[in-house]
């Protein structure tokens, strides 16, 4: 008998526990109107196990409550005197089941079909905007491209004086009428995360062809160190094809949106507008991504993709210029915390500045992040060479790289190509090059002193040299001064 009575007292102790939290639930009342910012919408990714603000516009001294599908309970503000009004929540785990965000106030507004994963910006110029429709096989990758739990969202491209907060677009989920103007780069890297991570992702497409790296800037960053703002001025002369030029521009209306979404990480390609003055390339590079992790309070990855090869097309100040920059690429991923180079040497079209083939790009940026970011072990090793240090023992130069540590071969089973010494005249001869385990060893009979060396310094040539995993080795030069003589 005891034990019924206990039954009953629970049960009458829990039905008015339950009254109770549905009276207290019913108790919210506000009469504040509700705006709420651009970060936090329908359909969207949201980066798993991160800080989301959500935050927005609302009567002054009124309520706002903010209701979590996964949370235990509601979170309530008060709408401060500037009319803004915010809460930080934490978002969960990844899974593929969707969630929702409630916002009330004198409404409610409701996101829904929002999943948790892993967010990525896919940005830079023309190789990055290029289509998925357009690249090799578009057209099969396209009527293939079925991943719902894949999410795109594409930044329009429009610019602004000042930063603004705001961006228009709209989540879309992954499927053939929507990948097909999707960034291809961004495609193939976001649907190799997501085989092999079995998660959600997220891939937001911020890109314009034709522009500097200045552009996607705060303009502060820039006009604050002289020498930037200095190079940054000789790009704005005679560019009028439409796309931004003005220091700050994209970065104000494309990038400065987006602060508010939590992300895992960055891939960017771009450079080929800088290559007029590859050399002060690194600190644009590292200055722009100090910044972006400053606006988004993460010290997130950043991947980079090294421009291709192409012919000579225009009189560029530097001599050797596209060699160049690809060289200052790979050398800024040495200062720059969390980042690395993906090569496209063996993808390039030297007839074209927009190689077609974009899947090894996206395949190689994906190998990068889960090796690096997602610690996939299998992955470690799927990285191209950089050059590390040289050292000459007689007549013979040895060259050493970084992440060469599976060893080397060539492609047509020759020793390998384009590489030279030069001795203190500085003139250069084709050198004798020996794969030796992970290192290269150099010499030439017209050099018996040899003090550099180079690989790769052409416009139009590349070597035969790959890893093991067939991954092409970055083009490198072991010396400081300026050439003198260019290709043609």
């Amino acid at each position: 008998m005891n034990r019924y009575i206990l039954f009953f007292i629970l049960l009458s102790v829990f039905s008015c526990s339950s009254k109770e939290e549905k009276a207290v639930s019913e108790k919210f009342v506000s009469n504040s109107t509700i705006e709420v910012n651009s970060s936090l919408k329908s359909d969207m990714v949201i980066q798993q196990n991160s800080a989301f603000v959500i935050k927005g516009k609302g009567t002054v001294g009124e309520k706002v409550r903010v209701t979590c599908s996964w949370a235990g309970s509601p979170v309530i503000t008060t709408v401060a005197s500037n009319s803004s009004w915010s809460v930080s929540v934490t978002t969960p785990g990844a899974a593929m089941e969707p969630v929702s965000i409630i916002v009330e106030g004198k409404i409610k507004k409701t996101f829904s079909n929002i999943l948790v994963g892993e967010v990525w910006i896919c940005a830079g110029q023309s190789n990055m905007q290029w289509y998925l429709k357009n690249a090799t096989n578009g057209t099969e990758e396209v009527a293939t491209a079925t991943y719902p739990k894949i999410r795109l969202l594409n930044i329009s491209r429009k610019t602004a004086v000042t930063p603004q907060d705001e961006f228009d677009a709209q989540w879309l989920p992954c499927v053939p009428s929507t990948a097909g103007d999707f960034s291809a780069v961004g495609y193939f890297f976001g649907k190799k995360l997501f085989n092999e991570l079995n998660t959600p992702i997220g891939l937001i497409s911020v890109n314009w062809g034709n522009t500097a790296i200045e552009v996607w800037m705060n303009s502060q960053w820039v006009n604050s160190d002289a020498e930037l703002l200095d190079d940054a001025f000789t790009r704005t002369v005679g560019h009028d094809d439409g796309s931004p030029s003005t220091v700050g521009s994209a970065y104000n209306a494309m990038i400065h949106p987006l602060k508010g979404i939590p992300v895992a990480g960055v891939i960017w390609y771009q450079g080929e507008n800088n290559q007029g003055s590859p050399y002060i390339y690194p600190k644009f590079l590292k200055t722009m991504i100090e910044g972006w992790r400053n606006d988004w309070q993460i010290q997130f990855p950043v991947y980079i993709c090294q421009i291709a090869p192409y012919q000579r097309l225009w009189n560029y100040k530097t001599y050797y210029s596209n060699p160049a920059m690809r060289f200052s690429q790979a050398e800024a991923t040495k200062t720059i915390a969390k980042t690395a180079i993906e090569v496209n040497d063996d993808i390039a079209d030297i007839n074209d500045i927009h190689p077609r083939n974009k899947k090894d790009v996206g395949l190689r940026l994906a190998s990068l992040a889960l090796g690096q970011t997602y610690g996939k072990t299998t992955f470690n090793t799927l990285r191209s060479p950089i050059y590390k240090e040289m050292s000459v023992v007689g007549n013979k130069i040895i060259i050493r790289f970084n992440f060469a540590d599976t060893g080397f071969k060539t492609t047509d089973g020759n020793p390998p190509s384009l590489f030279e010494i030069c001795g203190e005249d500085k003139v250069f001869y084709v050198a004798n090059a020996k794969i030796s385990g992970s290192v290269i060893e150099l010499t030439s009979a017209n050099v018996l002193a040899p003090v550099a060396a180079r690989m790769g310094w052409s416009y139009t040539r590349v070597t035969n040299l790959r890893t093991t995993d067939n991954l092409p080795v970055s083009v490198f030069k072991t010396y400081q001064w300026a050439d003198n003589t260019e290709e043609k």
